[in-house]
C-alpha cells in the first residue's frame, strides 16, 4: 500500500509504503500531526485519506 502527500493538492515531498492500510494510516497520522500543523487528523480525515490509498 501507497500513499503521497502530494495526492492531497499540496506540495510535501513525503510519500508512505506500508503492508497493509492500517499501518499506512498510522504513518500518515503521525506525518499530519508533526508536518502539517494546524491540521487535526480525525476520522473523516483517515476515510478521505483511505480513498487515496494504491495497492503495490
Amino acid at each position: 500500500m501507497t500513499i503521497r502527500c502530494a495526492d492531497f493538492n499540496n506540495d510535501c515531498p513525503a510519500q508512505f509504503t506500508a503492508p497493509d492500510e492500517d499501518e499506512l494510516l498510522q504513518h500518515v497520522e503521525l506525518h499530519t500531526r508533526a508536518a502539517h500543523q494546524p491540521m487535526e487528523w480525525s476520522p473523516e480525515l483517515a476515510e478521505v485519506v483511505k480513498t487515496h490509498v494504491k495497492a503495490g
